[in-house]
């Protein structure tokens, strides 16, 4: 399983939405609005699944990184 990652638009940094999933499940996903709070900065994010990727999240204190 992967971890649907977005852009924290506060901080530029790639953040988990805190979504797994697989490929094939994530790639048949509609693009729709989702919404998130971000582990940087605290905030709820909006995003859509267009802005999104799979990605593995790390440890706390670890950069993210793609899967």
């Amino acid at each position: 399983m992967s971890s649907v990652m977005i852009k924290c638009p506060a901080t530029g940094q790639p953040v988990c939405t805190g979504i797994e999933t697989d490929s094939e499940t994530f790639d048949g996903l509609p693009d729709v609005l989702s919404r998130s709070t971000c582990p940087l900065c605290g905030v709820d994010h909006s995003w859509w699944k267009r802005e999104a990727w799979l990605g593995v999240a790390q440890r706390s204190g670890d950069e993210p990184r793609a899967a």
